[in-house]
């Protein structure tokens, strides 16, 4: 799998390029403390200092990808900070259901750099919406090439991404109060426009989003 390859370069290649930008969506999410999020997919563990400081002790992290590497890289930084509230289960984001929260719900789903990158992005986020209860805040991190340029090219080959993919629409549609924000970071280097899309799950299960076993 390509991306256990990846696993062994990327923190080193990308995290100080992302790290200055994951704030923001973390901020979005609006989490209190005891709150259970999902971080989909979690690869790494790059969002995961900014999860458990917004949730606290009592809170929970959850965090879920395909990649065995990516989460052996994650489980490290877990064990090095001593994280007792997070959990990471080896999943596939368009297979995956509630039984990854024991059952419940979740108040904040993260998708960080994933549904450009996932084979079938509406179904991934069609799962991943199901975690959230009403009122749950669903957020993505990610980039959009307005306009194709030649790192465009190169970004979406090293991470196996479709940038041209307008993957906040499934989330737009979705919430009544979807915002999309565009990140203060150069095109030039990531490719395209990075952005937070957020959206607050509506008091009934949305048509088209309910939950889906494992």
């Amino acid at each position: 799998m390509w991306y256990d390859f990846f696993s062994l370069v990327y923190d080193r290649a990308l995290e100080d390029l992302y790290r200055p930008f994951r704030p923001a969506a973390v901020e979005a999410l609006r989490l209190v403390p005891g709150a259970t999020v999902v971080d989909l997919p979690c690869g790494t563990g790059q969002s995961l200092d900014g999860l458990t400081a917004a949730v606290g002790p009592s809170g929970r992290v959850v965090g879920l990808d395909a990649s065995t590497g990516m989460l052996k890289r994650a489980r490290r930084r877990v064990q090095r900070n001593g994280w007792a509230n997070v959990t990471l289960h080896e999943r596939r984001a368009d297979a995956v259901g509630p039984n990854v929260l024991g059952g419940g719900l979740a108040d904040g789903v993260l998708c960080a750099l994933g549904l450009t990158a996932f084979p079938d992005g509406e179904a991934a986020f069609e799962r991943a919406f199901g975690l959230l209860r009403p009122g749950g805040r669903f957020v993505l991190l990610d980039v959009y090439a307005r306009e194709r340029t030649r790192q465009t090219a190169s970004v979406e080959l090293v991470a196996r991404a479709d940038l041209a993919r307008e993957a906040w629409r499934p989330l737009e549609a979705a919430c009544p109060d979807f915002e999309r924000r565009v990140l203060p970071a150069d095109p030039a280097v990531f490719g395209g426009e990075l952005y937070v899309a957020s959206g607050t799950r509506g008091g009934d299960t949305v048509s088209g989003f309910g939950l889906q076993p494992d």
